[in-house]
C-alpha cells in the first residue's frame, strides 16, 4: 500500500549510508519497489528474489526504470535461488499481516545464514 511504501522509502533513503556501495538481497520483492529505492540509494547491486509470478512483473518494473544493470530480480524461493556473492544488507517485508500470513521469517532466516556477510545488516531490524 501507498503509505507502507512511502515509509520504507523514506527509511531507506535516510539510511542510504548503509546501502550506498552494498551488496543488497531483498527477500520476498514482490514487485521489486524496495529494490529499486535500494539501487537509488546507491546499492552496488540488488537481488531481488521471489517465489511467486509476481518476480516477472518487478523483471518488468526494474527493466522500465532502467536498472537492470543493478537488480537482478531471480524468480524462486530463496531456499532455492543461487546467488554467486556474499550480501552486505538483507531487506525484506518479512513480518506479513498480522505477523501471521505471508510471514518471511523463516526465509530471511535462511538467507541470513546462507548468504549475508559476517557483520551484515537486516532491515528492518
Amino acid at each position: 500500500d501507498h503509505v507502507r511504501t512511502n515509509t520504507y522509502r523514506n527509511a531507506i533513503m535516510h539510511h542510504k549510508d548503509l546501502i550506498s556501495g552494498k551488496v543488497v538481497l531483498d527477500v520476498g520483492c514482490g514487485t521489486g519497489v524496495l529494490s529499486i529505492f535500494c539501487a537509488f540509494a546507491g546499492a552496488t547491486r540488488v537481488y531481488a528474489v521471489d517465489a511467486s509470478d509476481i518476480a516477472l512483473q518487478a523483471m518488468e518494473i526494474v527493466r522500465e526504470n532502467e536498472l537492470s544493470d543493478k537488480v537482478i530480480v531471480l524468480h524462486g524461493r530463496i531456499e532455492d535461488v543461487e546467488i554467486e556473492e556474499k550480501v552486505d544488507v538483507i531487506i525484506s517485508e518479512w513480518m506479513g499481516y498480522m505477523l501471521l500470513y505471508e510471514s518471511m521469517l523463516g526465509s530471511v532466516i535462511f538467507a541470513r545464514d546462507k548468504w549475508l556477510k559476517p557483520g551484515g545488516l537486516i532491515l528492518p531490524s
